[in-house]
């Protein structure tokens, strides 16, 4: 039997300002994510002072509340609580879905300057479009890893039908992604998901991508037709310019006639549009992003790999990794694996050494019962926001220290030339295929920054004294 978390989802609802204060709430591995009506009802240190949260963050406009991997459980009780379930209120017209957080920036954010919009904007739209398909694809990608390690093993051939349906398994989300972007794409921009789904059907259409490298037109006009398979960005603007024209045509088109018409129009004008213009335009974006960050490793693999480790783990905790993750996915569908993702790979590494150097040094109970869990989490579950709230961030040594041993390990990455094919999981039980797919390089990575994370936090990241400090 689970864990009652009643009384933790009692005490958040008070302190978030109550239920009605609640525009939306989305949560992800370890965060209940917050869009607030009135955020000075939300009652910042109090929430940091009760027992079952780790941390409160406030980030591209969400206030974000770290509880842990049992954060699904204590979202659960959260919705019994208050009576309600955040999923879309088309009556009321102002809630977002659940899995989505509004663009729009809350008064008090107008006040800063246009940069800071700009990339609150970014980022919120980003990780409301990528969040509700992360699950599906950290599954995806970890079957599409082992049946790698498999191969490359020995275990399973390549040429048996066995081999044939796991891979297909595991690779179908990468291939039809922009299908899923399609979907949570238009619940951002508030489209019609089943016209996404068309203009994505159409881009993934057998005999549209047949036609890749021959002479194309329509009416006319030279049509120059990429491979939609894996992409990011065409899908992306499309659904956007489709949210656009619907808006549009909600304003001139009869409502009586608004069922079928909306749809119609909306169809033979972004369609074509998408394939002549759209497509093209965003593929060549996406070529010259690819090509820069390739070129930017090729050119200083050391000092790139070692600013990103370092890096890595602070923007994780402003949100600001979300933004990464079109450039990942990019990356993946114009080189067949990503770079960047590989650099911080020992970034899980790195954290549970330092939390087991903590566990091993204290003689306080209380860090000992908050350092163990918190190892374990991330050295096998690879979610490290326990460690990182619980222990790490709390005594500042071991969380730069993890940092720096992100940044050291991640320079046998950059030199290894390492590319994940997928957003890959990283912790202790996916080592073996991850190995599989980068070689010597993945287990240096992982040794170096377990071993830097902690040695280093036990001679000079932590002592007793600091608790009482």
């Amino acid at each position: 039997m689970g864990k009652d978390y009643t009384q933790l989802a009692k005490q958040i609802e008070e302190k978030v300002g109550g239920a009605n204060n609640v525009e939306s709430l989305v949560h992800c591995m370890t965060r209940l994510r917050f869009k607030l009506h009135d955020s000075t009802k939300f009652d910042k240190s109090g929430l940091e002072q009760t027992d079952g949260v780790i941390k409160v963050l406030i980030a591209s406009n969400q206030h974000q509340v770290v509880i842990g991997p049992h954060v699904g459980e204590v979202m659960k009780s959260f919705e019994q609580v208050t009576g309600r379930v955040f999923k879309d209120d088309e009556e009321q017209g102002e809630s977002e879905s659940a899995d989505r957080v509004a663009a729009s920036p809350p008064p008090e954010e107008k006040k800063k300057n246009v940069f800071t919009r700009a990339v609150n904007l970014y980022i919120d739209v980003v990780s409301s479009i990528f969040m509700p398909i992360m699950g599906a694809l950290a599954g995806a990608a970890l079957l599409k890893a082992f049946v790698i390690m498999a191969t490359t093993f020995g275990w399973l051939s390549t040429e048996s039908t066995t081999y044939t349906i796991l891979y297909a398994i595991g690779d179908a989300f990468f291939y039809f992604l922009p299908f899923y972007l399609a979907t949570s794409a238009a619940e951002k921009f508030k489209a019609n998901k089943y016209v996404a789904g068309i203009i994505a059907g159409t881009m993934l259409y057998p005999s549209i991508m047949a036609l890749q490298g021959g002479d194309v037109e329509f009416f006319g006009i030279p049509v120059v037709m990429i491979n939609y398979s894996s992409s990011v960005l065409p899908i992306l603007v499309a659904v956007y310019g489709q949210s656009k024209l619907e808006a549009l045509l909600k304003k001139f088109v009869p409502k009586s006639v608004q069922f079928f018409l909306n749809p119609f129009f909306t169809l033979v004008i972004v369609v074509p549009l998408s394939l002549i213009v759209i497509g093209p335009i965003t593929s060549e974006i996406s070529n010259v992003i690819a090509k820069g960050l390739v070129g930017l490793i090729d050119i200083s693999p050391a000092l790139t790999a070692f600013v990103f480790g370092c890096l890595w783990q602070v923007m994780i905790m402003f949100g600001l990794h979300w933004g990464l993750l079109p450039i990942v996915m990019n990356n993946i569908s114009i080189y067949g694996g990503d770079v960047l993702l590989p650099l911080v790979t020992g970034a899980t590494f790195s954290m549970a050494g330092a939390v087991l150097a903590v566990w091993i040094k204290t003689k306080i109970p209380s860090i000992k019962q908050l350092a163990g869990p918190a190892f374990v989490t991330a050295l096998i579950g690879g979610v490290t926001e326990p460690a990182i709230y619980g222990i790490a961030l709390k005594y500042k040594r071991p969380f730069v220290i993890s940092c720096l041993a992100t940044g050291i390990s991640g320079i046998a990455m950059a030199f290894g030339k390492v590319m994940w094919p997928s957003i890959m999981s990283i912790n202790i039980l996916t080592l073996p295929a991850l190995y599989a797919i980068g070689g010597v390089p993945v287990l240096l990575n992982a040794v170096i920054a377990f071993g830097l994370g902690l040695v280093l936090t036990y001679l000079f990241g932590f002592k007793d004294s600091m608790v009482k400090e």
